[in-house]
């Protein structure tokens, strides 16, 4: 018999269990996946809108270089028909011209002054000067000849200083002068005798121009005379 304080009952080892794994996340995966489709699509958006950007951008710069090749060839063509308009015989329209030329785009206004910027010059003094503004005749003098049946008389025509700005650029000017003699020295009380254009004269670059002419005369026409620009050209 065994003695039960005496043997031990040896119990079998204890197999050790080794902790099981943890299972892969399905919840993360599926995120990552959703995360990275996300970033792609935000990628190629943003390529596309680059793309776009560039193509608008050179679109824009086509456009440009279109428009300014139009505006040059529209200057080359508008530029000897205007030029040619500048003439002595088109005084009448030279208000038009310029407020036609003022209107153009720079580029065209450019092509003109390229062509013949002395004609804008011209253009500009006979547009914004009446010929009295222009030129001045203050001194002047008539002497009648021993019979009174003529005046001989001398005037120095001076410019404005405006038109000496602008003659400065070309060579001179051609001015035609008026007279009128009247028997006192109020125009409002005496009409006066209208002698017409009396003499042409050359203004030089500098503003300064002098003539001396003879008229018939009358003494009923008065003791009183005016000498006046009636007209001007510049010249280049």
């Amino acid at each position: 018999m065994s003695d039960l304080n005496t043997a031990a009952a040896t119990e079998a080892p204890t197999a050790t269990v080794a902790p099981a794994k943890p299972g892969k996340s399905k919840g993360l995966t599926l995120f990552n996946r959703l995360a990275f489709i996300i970033a792609a699509l935000l990628a190629l958006m943003t390529a596309i809108m680059l793309l776009l950007t560039v193509q608008a951008s050179r679109s824009a710069v086509n456009m440009r270089d279109e428009a300014a090749a139009t505006l040059k060839q529209a200057g080359e063509e508008f530029a000897p028909y205007w030029c040619s308009q500048i003439t002595p015989e088109n005084v009448k329209k030279f208000d038009d011209l310029r407020t036609e030329l003022v209107t153009m785009d720079d580029e065209i206004q450019s092509a003109v002054k390229e062509q013949c910027y002395k004609k804008t010059v011209i253009n500009d003094l006979v547009a914004n000067n009446t010929p009295n503004e222009a030129f001045s005749t203050e001194s002047s003098e008539c002497v009648a000849n021993e019979s009174r049946t003529a005046l001989t008389c001398s005037v120095t025509v001076k410019a404005s200083e405006d038109m000496k700005k602008g003659l400065a650029m070309l060579s001179s000017a051609t001015v035609t002068l008026d007279m009128t003699v009247r028997t006192t020295n109020n125009a409002f009380t005496s009409k006066g005798y209208d002698v017409g254009d009396v003499a042409t004269l050359t203004v030089d670059s500098n503003g300064t121009g002098s003539t001396q002419f003879e008229i018939p005369y009358d003494p009923t026409w008065g003791e009183y005379y005016k000498i006046g620009v009636k007209s001007f050209y510049p010249n280049d």
